[in-house]
């Protein structure tokens, strides 16, 4: 992949990086306020109501899983960017070919080929 290629990839990946960042810190601090680590020290706020209660603890966990799957994808950004780094950037970890353009724009953080990922899917496995 020439020069040109990377750095546009590692502007992508950075722009997505701290566009993440904002994300889950954003996430976390509303966490954290519904565990009641607010300032007040008033605890997890919930409605008196049944009904209200069983959409506050659904709001909660929502917000739980979304802040892992943030992490997971702010995990995938930094060793897509350790990848350009090392030069390892755009090649498949399966086949050592090269990712395809198209599919690294579709999907910056990718690691296998269309090919490899599509066997791999299959349970065909390597």
């Amino acid at each position: 992949m020439d020069k040109q290629a990377l750095s546009e990839f590692r502007e992508i990946l950075e722009r997505e990086r701290q566009r993440l960042l904002r994300d889950v810190q954003r996430n976390d601090k509303a966490i954290r306020h519904a565990d009641g680590e607010s300032e007040s020290g008033a605890g997890r706020a919930h409605s008196n109501h049944l009904a209200d209660l069983g959409s506050d603890e659904a709001e909660y966990e929502t917000k739980l899983l979304l802040s892992a799957s943030q992490k997971d994808y702010l995990r995938e950004i930094d060793e897509a960017l350790q990848r350009i780094e090392d030069g390892t950037y755009g090649v498949c970890e399966l086949t050592g070919e090269a990712i395809g353009l198209e599919r690294l724009r579709a999907l910056p953080t990718a690691r296998l080929s269309v090919k490899a990922q599509e066997k791999l899917e299959s349970n065909q496995g390597w």
